[in-house]
């Protein structure tokens, strides 16, 4: 006989129901609250169940600011309705319990994963991303909407590379009066130089936060930082962030123009819309796929091709797997991975060979068309290995974060060929 949905075991402290929704499991946990995932049988659909922390006996002024997150975010069930923004469904109070509905997407993750110098997206990526936030953003401004809180963590990125920004709490609703959170501006790393001066907030200021975000999706690092709230607040009020050539050299003027435009001090000079952020990152795509498409690429997909780890991709397969790549040369000697180290990429040998040494004995060579990096499974885990290069020596490094990214079957295929031939040097080794 088929288990029913309410006959699932669940842990002790996730609620069988909220509302008219039975709870499959807890999802997350956040500053504002607990999120659970279940299923809408009318509707066919997992959805994702923001329960708001509202308790007036423990910490009144942070259940006040709960209360009116959740009020602002009930106000916009089906207002926003946009593929880039992710959609509110429904909201209720039961028992004290004030929740939110939204879409659950199974496998996103927030762009937070992509904001450290060793993890980022290609250039064109980020770029995509963007607009997608630009012309989501456009859309909200024209219904009233400003978000007030954009920030990596408040756009997610789907398996299939779409976007959805999320966390409307804080946002500023044209005909609401709830959306007046006070003590609450938005993140701080983030904010528009009008928003840390509490001033009065125009679509503007969602774009500075925007571009905020693409400049850290571009290098890996904040515009500004500083060690203490008051000196942070004053360098965005009054300072300049580093020029995004000072920490790479290889992105062209007009993105790095493109970014300072939205990051401008007074709003009167900043970027004027969503639309015509969109517009002009449209022209910076159209140049920077011109280059991923030049010579250099084809010349590494052709090497790949030949390469015996990927004698099973297809073409479109192999090009996915550059995607989440770089391409990179050691010299005779130099470390390519170190013993004890935690990161998160495979290694596939395009040219050369590699020396094997663990615990400062030498175990073996890998050359080209071979593999390494299995740990890379196992999030967290510590090379046990270290791997030199032997002579000089051309690599693949795949990401394991951006191939989350591919396909599907690009996925099942990198697995697979990885897999045996890890199980092919174990039996090797025994």
């Amino acid at each position: 006989m088929a288990t029913s949905v309410s006959e699932i075991e669940r842990p002790n402290d996730v609620p069988e129901k909220i509302g008219k929704y039975v709870i499959i499991n807890r999802i997350g946990k956040g500053s504002t609250g607990t999120v659970y995932l279940s299923h809408d049988p009318y509707y066919r659909r997992d959805v994702a169940i923001k329960v708001y922390d509202i308790e007036e006996d423990e910490n009144a002024d942070k259940a006040k600011v709960s209360r009116k997150m959740f009020f602002n975010e009930a106000h916009m069930v089906g207002m926003l309705q946009h593929p880039n923004i992710m959609p509110i469904y429904d909201a209720g109070e039961e028992d004290g319990k004030y929740y939110v509905v939204t879409e659950h997407i199974q496998g996103a993750r927030t762009l937070a994963a992509y904001c450290r110098p060793d993890n980022l997206l290609r250039v064109d990526d980020v770029v995509e991303i963007i607009y997608k936030c630009a012309k989501a953003l456009h859309y909200a401004h024209g219904r009233g909407v400003i978000h007030r809180d954009i920030k990596p963590s408040n756009v997610m990125l789907t398996i299939d590379n779409d976007v959805r920004i999320i966390d409307f709490g804080i946002a500023i609703v044209s005909d609401s009066d709830v959306s007046r959170i006070e003590g609450i501006a938005g993140s701080p790393s983030y904010m528009s130089p009008e928003q840390v001066q509490s001033e009065e907030l125009t679509p503007r200021s969602d774009l500075y936060s925007l571009g905020a975000v693409m400049y850290e999706l571009l290098t890996g690092f904040r515009p500004f930082r500083a060690d203490n709230l008051s000196k942070l607040l004053h360098q965005i009020v009054y300072a300049t962030p580093p020029p995004i050539h000072t920490y790479r050299d290889d992105l062209p003027e007009e993105l790095e123009n493109a970014v300072a435009q939205t990051m401008l001090k007074d709003p009167d000079q900043r970027i004027a819309s969503g639309a015509s952020m969109a517009a002009e990152l449209t022209r910076v795509y159209k140049d920077l796929r011109q280059k991923y498409d030049q010579l250099d690429n084809q010349e590494h997909f052709d090497v790949l091709r030949t390469l015996t780890f990927f004698h099973e991709f297809s073409h479109a397969e192999i090009w996915e797997v550059l995607r989440a790549s770089d391409w990179h040369e050691y010299k005779d000697g130099d470390d390519i991975v170190r013993e004890g180290e935690i990161d998160d990429r495979f290694y596939i040998i395009v040219t050369g060979k590699v020396a094997v040494q663990a615990n400062g004995n030498n175990v073996g060579t890998l050359a080209n068309g071979e593999c390494f990096g299995e740990t890379s499974y196992v999030r967290g885990a510590k090379r046990q290995a270290s791997i030199k290069a032997d002579g000089a020596v051309t690599i693949l490094r795949v990401s394991s974060t951006l191939m989350e990214q591919v396909s599907s079957a690009c996925q099942l295929r990198f697995n697979k060929v990885f897999l045996r031939a890890l199980i092919q040097r174990l039996q090797g080794t025994t």
